[in-house]
């Protein structure tokens, strides 16, 4: 798994690293994150936190989709092929 495209992805989501490492728990660090988004610390996460990562990045990639205007965009769509 890539890490560091998953921390890129949630950043780029306007979080920053401290508010991460706060939503991960288990102790993480605004250091261990950015060691992750860096590149410093490869691949090498442990479960915990790699486990906690992938949700968070779940939850921020569902919610960019949502205010990017993706969904709005659909329902403009149906409703213009009802009509």
């Amino acid at each position: 798994m890539d890490f560091q495209k998953l921390v890129t992805d949630i950043l780029g989501t306007g979080m920053t690293q401290t508010e991460l490492a706060r939503r991960c728990g288990n102790g993480t660090t605004q250091g261990h994150i950015s060691a992750i988004y860096t590149g410093r610390r490869g691949d090498k996460v442990g479960y915990q936190l790699g486990d906690a990562l992938v949700k968070i990045h779940r939850r921020a990639m569902r919610k960019k989709v949502v205010r990017s205007g993706v969904a709005s965009e659909s329902v403009k769509d149906v409703a213009s092929a009802v009509s």
